[in-house]
């Protein structure tokens, strides 16, 4: 093996040892993210769905969900 093959190939494993690392950081950065976001939409949903079964207890009118697409 010549040294120009040499150097190419330590060239390739270290880039490939590089990319590796990028895709552990980002997955350790993302799915941490990822689950916080989905417990504050659960949290979100349960807290208004008390609210609304409080409302109908004391037979207070619910609003139309403005965040539901409307027909035309």
């Amino acid at each position: 093996m010549d040294a120009q093959t040499l150097t190419g190939a330590i060239t390739a494993a270290t880039g490939l040892i590089t990319a590796i690392g990028g895709v552990i950081l980002a997955l350790k950065v993302w799915i941490p993210t990822h689950t916080a976001v989905n417990q504050q939409r659960t949290d979100l949903t349960n807290f208004q769905t008390v609210l609304i079964n409080t409302l109908k207890a004391h037979d207070i009118e619910i609003p139309e969900d403005q965040s539901k697409v409307q027909p035309r």
